[in-house]
């Protein structure tokens, strides 16, 4: 006889949790590929760790660069070191290299280094191009030459979120390109709420006789930050002056994370098995969270154990930037340390 399709609904909702508890906690974390272009191996690993370790710290800075110095002085006589898994030559001057990104985080913590532990902020890039007295304000429909295509290479390597605006006519008339030229920020902040960003970078690339120059303004959290750079072309140029304005902003946000210990959080208002595979993967993409696994089920509620390096306050705020908020513990609901929901 078949089964109703509301119970073979539940029963692959608990096959599927079953599973997730029988995994490894470590199973999920994929690998760190991370591809350069260097003169011979020995380079393409220092490059590489340095890219890898930048895109789990989040940020470009003094102690991601000395730790990158120390674990290459710990490569063994064939060049490898612990965390690196696979390298492969793909051409002559081009290496794919595989990282343990548990390794990595784990010497990360080790050495003290902050890090973006939670979710990371999608900046929206208001973009002009300056060149031969023409200004264009850039997006969708105008990329002017490769400067969003090498911004959207920079948010792959350093997975941090840039979203680009459509160029419409409601950009057009909101976005003017002297407020971004002459860095005017209010304007543009309240622009960019149609696309849910949580802060904007104006980014202004000029063309000059000997490449390009690009200033930046960045505005998060109610801060402002200012970066620039110089370039032979005006993608390169905008690539390094929006890397700088990303380690700004990120800076006051990093912590370092502690020796972990397992928290047992609730969630409210979870209904289904796609709802708390969603709530899990969310969970993983924070870099404060080594492991979310499943420790009781209650109606629309889950409680998962979770191993962090924050205590549980610190995790609960963090937790804020991704939408969730402090919550009582629904009717006789499973213990929790600390319950949530969405806002």
């Amino acid at each position: 006889m078949p089964l109703h399709p509301r119970a073979h609904s539940r029963l692959a909702f608990l096959l599927g949790l079953l599973f997730l508890v029988l995994t490894p906690a470590g199973a999920a974390d994929d690998a760190l590929v991370v591809t350069v272009t260097a003169e011979d191996e020995a380079r393409a690993l220092e490059q590489g760790v340095e890219q890898a370790l930048v895109r789990l710290a989040g940020l470009r800075s003094g102690p991601v660069l000395d730790l990158a110095g120390e674990l290459l002085e710990g490569r063994d006589d064939e060049g490898w070191i612990a965390a690196l898994e696979r390298r492969q030559q793909l051409e002559e001057d081009r290496y794919r290299l595989e990282f343990d990104p548990f390794r990595l985080r784990t010497a990360l913590r080790d050495a003290g280094v902050p890090a973006l532990l939670g979710e990371r902020p999608a900046l929206l890039v208001w973009a002009v191009h300056d060149a031969g007295g023409q200004r264009d304000l850039l997006g969708d429909a105008v990329d002017g030459p490769g400067i969003l295509a090498a911004l959207d290479e920079l948010a792959e390597a350093r997975d941090m979120p840039l979203l680009f605006p459509l160029g419409d006519l409601e950009d057009r008339r909101s976005a003017q390109p002297s407020d971004i030229v002459g860095g005017v920020s209010e304007p543009l902040v309240a622009a960019a709420r149609r696309y849910e960003a949580d802060g904007v970078l104006l980014l202004h690339v000029r063309e000059t006789a000997s490449g390009a120059e690009a200033r930046v303004v960045a505005v998060h959290d109610t801060r402002e930050y200012r970066s620039s750079a110089s370039g032979d072309s005006p993608a390169v140029a905008a690539r390094e002056a929006v890397a700088r304005a990303l380690d700004r902003v990120a800076e006051p946000l990093a912590r370092v994370a502690a020796e972990p210990e397992w928290l047992r959080l609730g969630f409210a208002g979870i209904q289904g098995f796609a709802a708390f595979e969603r709530l899990r993967a969310e969970l993983a993409r924070l870099q404060a969270v080594e492991a979310a696994r499943l420790d009781a089920l209650a109606g629309d509620s889950v409680v998962l154990q979770v191993r962090t390096g924050l205590d549980r306050d610190d995790l609960v705020d963090l937790l804020r930037g991704s939408g969730f908020a402090r919550a009582e513990a629904p009717d006789a609901a499973p213990e929790a340390d600390a319950w949530l929901d969405r806002r």
